[in-house]
């Protein structure tokens, strides 16, 4: 077994409906009412998010003020910059306003920093160049909340700025013309989860609302919308929940030209597009240029008007995910070794790892596979001229971002989530910054040297995959953050026919229970074929159910997420 597998199930908890004959299956319920939807109000409102469920943007602190700048700006001819971050989140949200804002008779232009030379967020580099375009105004997306010193300059330089951020706020706000962060202690916002590309989305709801623009021209963006909040793994409930769901109709309806050439590129032109296979297919192509050259590639593709022009960037990002991939394997084996040599994981909470010059462009990547084989917090710092910039991943029972707080005097600079998180450091004080990290998560939480733990939702048999039942599993949907796609174990099953491998190491088969035959995708598995394929083996399963599209053809399977083994000849 990879995982201890934790179940779920609360036979206490039941769904309340009002009619006597319910279509819902019982299991389907038993998972509803674990996630706090156990009304008929609340199903109705879970199942069918309504575009006009959206909160009123006004009500977030200082839409108003950003409004106005915004509007006065569209008025007056000045000169606007969409200022973003360089993932898929950052790059979403550049996308909208840059798009909506030109087409609305703005003069915008957009600028994204090279993660090597202009490192993240608002720059004095990045202001001195909006200076030299007589920019009157910059629009921060994605980034900005923490970049207090750069808004003072920019201020002094006589440019306005607008933060739409959605990160932790440290310390004090920017003094910049208006800070939108739902995540401020000021702001009563109803929902705090936004992604970037939601807060710039709801900047462009409130100028639009201003303005009186149809919201069908709102709308359009919607489709960004769902590929940036995907990405960043936010939680997917209550507004994301209404946004990414009819964001991704958008995408699987009437993909734009960036799009539709990513996912060709990719080979899912035919394919259900999902929260699932934006994670982990379209965005790490969205990301790798970020990470290996310059972001602005990402929203020239989203942006396009040009199927052939979009077709060629979206192959330079299939391209540069490839180079990424190498990357972050060398790095991985680097850090693995560095965590066999130098640490005794009896006695350490985190795992911080430096090296010289380690990629900038895979840190937060390599740290989130260390934190998945290993179950510590990880960070990944990169030296560079004295100078370490590293990522760090946890899981929920650290809060990584909290203990960067602590550690302020340690640290440069820093910033993020509760789970993800960046740093600045002297090169001299990781050793120290090690130390005292340890000791803080050491009152936190015990170390677990047993297996990461899998929440098992339901314990199932193959014969209850009622047609209504794999219905109702796709009514669920979108899945993500504190709505994942359930996962079900089925016991004393036989694998029925061959085992094939597929890709680099993953694994089909089909495995049987009582005359129902099932297929099965198990990904990154290839070194237990020898194992499943042992005479009178039983086996196990934890796994997620899902729509396949083998070869053309479209079926529901079962992706394998753990199992064991026993004899089962007796």
């Amino acid at each position: 077994m990879l995982f201890e597998w934790i179940s779920q199930v609360d036979k206490e908890v039941k769904f309340e409906s009002s009619t006597s004959d319910s279509n819902i299956p019982p299991v389907i319920g038993q998972i509803l009412s674990q996630r706090k939807i156990n009304s008929e109000t609340k199903l109705e409102k879970f199942l069918n998010p309504k575009l006009s469920d959206l909160y009123d943007p006004f009500l977030m602190d200082g839409m108003d003020n950003a409004v106005e700048r915004v509007v006065k700006a569209l008025e007056s001819g000045e000169k606007v910059l969409i200022y973003g971050d360089y993932d898929v989140d950052g790059v979403t949200a550049v996308s909208i306003l840059y798009q909506a804002l030109h087409s609305l008779g703005g003069k915008i232009s957009f600028f994204i920093p090279d993660r090597m030379s202009d490192g993240y967020g608002l720059s004095i580099k990045g202001i001195d160049k909006a200076l030299k375009e007589k920019i009157s105004l910059i629009i921060c997306v994605d980034c900005g909340v923490t970049a207090n010193d750069e808004v003072d300059y920019a201020n002094a330089k006589g440019i306005d700025t607008i933060v739409c951020d959605h990160h932790e706020i440290v310390g004090e706000k920017p003094n910049a013309y208006s800070v939108l962060d739902p995540k401020s202690s000021e702001c009563n916002y109803p929902f705090k989860e936004l992604a970037g590309c939601g807060v710039a989305f709801k900047l462009l709801q409130g100028i639009c609302s201003n303005l009186g623009v149809n919201t069908s021209f709102l709308f359009q963006f919607l489709d960004l919308v769902a590929l940036g909040t995907s990405s960043d793994i936010v939680d997917l409930r209550d507004e994301n929940r209404i946004l990414v769901k009819h964001g991704l109709l958008l995408i699987n309806s009437k993909p734009r030209h960036g799009i539709y050439a990513l996912l060709k590129t990719c080979g899912l032109v035919n394919q259900k597009i999902t929260v699932s296979l934006i994670v982990f297919i379209l965005a790490p192509r969205l990301n790798a240029v970020g990470r290996i050259s310059n972001a602005k590639k990402a929203v020239h593709l989203l942006t396009s008007t040009s199927p052939q022009q979009a077709k060629n960037i979206a192959q330079i990002l299939d391209s540069e995910n490839k180079q990424r991939k190498d990357i972050d394997v060398q790095t991985l084996k680097e850090a693995e070794e560095q965590i066999s040599s130098n640490f005794d994981l009896e006695k350490t909470h985190v795992l911080v790892l430096s090296k010289e010059n380690w990629h900038l462009g895979v840190l937060g990547i390599v740290a989130s596979r260390v934190l998945e084989k290993y179950n510590r917090p990880a960070i990944l710092i990169s030296i560079n001229n004295g100078v370490g910039k590293g990522s760090a991943r946890s899981g929920k029972e650290f809060n990584i971002f909290q203990a960067f707080c602590e550690l302020g005097d340690v640290l440069v600079s820093y910033g993020g989530h509760n789970c993800a998180a960046g740093l600045t450091i002297e090169a001299g004080k990781i050793d120290l910054f090690r130390d005292k990290l340890n000791k803080i998560a050491k009152q936190s939480f015990k170390i677990k040297n047993s297996l990461p733990q899998l929440i098992i939702d339901s314990s199932i048999s193959l014969n209850e995959f009622s047609g209504n039942f794999l219905k109702w599993i796709e009514l669920l949907a979108p899945f993500g953050p504190q709505n994942m796609r359930p996962v079900f174990v089925t016991k004393n099953m036989k694998i029925s026919g061959n085992i094939i491998k597929v890709g680099r190491n993953h694994l089909k088969f089909k495995l049987k229970q009582n005359g129902v035959v099932i297929d099965v995708i198990a990904f990154n598995m290839e070194q237990y074929q020898p194992l499943l394929e042992k005479d009178d083996v039983a086996i196990n399963c934890a796994y997620v159910i899902e729509e396949s599209n083998w070869r053309g053809q479209s079926t529901i399977q079962l992706r394998l997420k753990d199992f064991e083994v026993f004899d089962g000849s007796e």
